[in-house]
């Protein structure tokens, strides 16, 4: 009986010493690899529009920088899920939003295919999108659970459903999570437009007002009260697509803006160029040969005639 109750001990053991992992190992994870589709990053210190906004005064909005200054830009998904992570430099959460972050209305708007929209989902964003760069789908990360993916239907009607936002404060990026069913894969040939507003919970869009002048619940800084209501947009530092020479004020209507990783065109410039350099450069050759023959059979001696080889 003794003898029975301890092989039954012994082989309780090995069972136990062969489930449990080791000390320092992991069970199999349950996480599916995440493929990365797009990465672009953004000039530091820029959320001031056009050049010339200034922060509300109010004790709400210290630091009075980086509150919606936009540092980087991903897409990212694991097979089912698309992730559209926002880098704000600094996240703060003064009235308490459930998705930890308040400050910042994030639009992104996607361009998957010629045709789409070329007006935003809120007209107080003051801007239009380049024609040939329409968009197919808009997600609008907005504090207090107000934020959604709008996709442009076949009949050009606009279809809204809910969005997953949070702010993961470990990797310092604000997540927008839609299901990748909702949108498809992405391509290389995707084009997105990043916009970074100010959350009003009473403004049209949820969109904080720009003034000429900063008060404590506005900003300042606008040329007209028509300015573009985009602290931030996602744009190179320099050259014709910055985001200052972007968000300028137009006379004919709002300021047109472009996305992100637009094709490029046949250089034509550079073209020119080279072949203008090939050309001289062929000429030059040329009159050098000419040249240099001319030297050597004409080669002049003492008496000003050519030489004569010595026999």
């Amino acid at each position: 009986m003794v003898r029975a109750v301890w092989k039954y001990l012994l082989l309780l053991l090995s069972v136990c010493l062969f489930c449990t992992p080791l000390h320092g190992q992991e069970g199999p994870s349950t996480e599916r690899p995440v493929e990365v589709y797009f990465a672009a990053v953004d000039p530091e210190g820029d959320d001031y529009g056009p050049g010339s906004y200034v922060y509300p005064r109010n004790l709400a909005f210290r630091p009075y920088e980086g509150l919606y200054d936009l540092l980087s830009f991903r897409v990212s998904g694991d097979g089912e899920q698309l992730f559209f992570d926002v880098q704000i430099k600094q996240v703060t959460n003064p009235w308490n939003a459930p998705e930890g972050f308040i400050h910042p209305v994030i639009h992104i708007y996607v361009d998957t295919k010629p045709g789409g929209r070329t007006t935003p989902l809120s007209e107080a964003l003051g801007v239009k999108m380049a024609p040939q760069y329409g968009w197919e789908f808009c997600l609008a990360g907005v504090g207090w659970e107000s934020s959604r993916v709008v996709s442009l239907t076949t009949d050009q009607s606009l279809a809204a459903n809910d969005l997953s936002a949070a702010y993961l404060p470990d990797q310092n990026l604000i997540r927008l999570t839609v299901p990748m069913a909702v949108m498809g894969r992405p391509q290389k040939s995707w084009r997105y437009y990043v916009l970074v507003g100010a959350y009003d919970g009473f403004g049209p869009g949820f969109l904080r007002e720009i003034r000429a002048e900063a008060g404590d619940w506005h900003f300042g800084g606008a040329a007209s009260a028509e300015a573009p209501r985009i602290l931030d947009l996602l744009a190179p530092e320099r050259g014709k697509y910055a985001q200052e020479r972007q968000l300028q004020p137009e006379k004919d209507g709002p300021p047109v803006i472009y996305p992100v990783n637009m094709k490029k065109g046949i250089p034509w410039g550079y073209l020119g160029v080279a072949g203008l350099v090939l050309v001289l450069g062929g000429f030059f050759k040329r009159r050098m040969v000419i040249t240099g023959f001319w030297l050597k059979g004409t080669a002049p001696g003492v008496d000003g005639k050519p030489q004569e080889d010595e026999k």
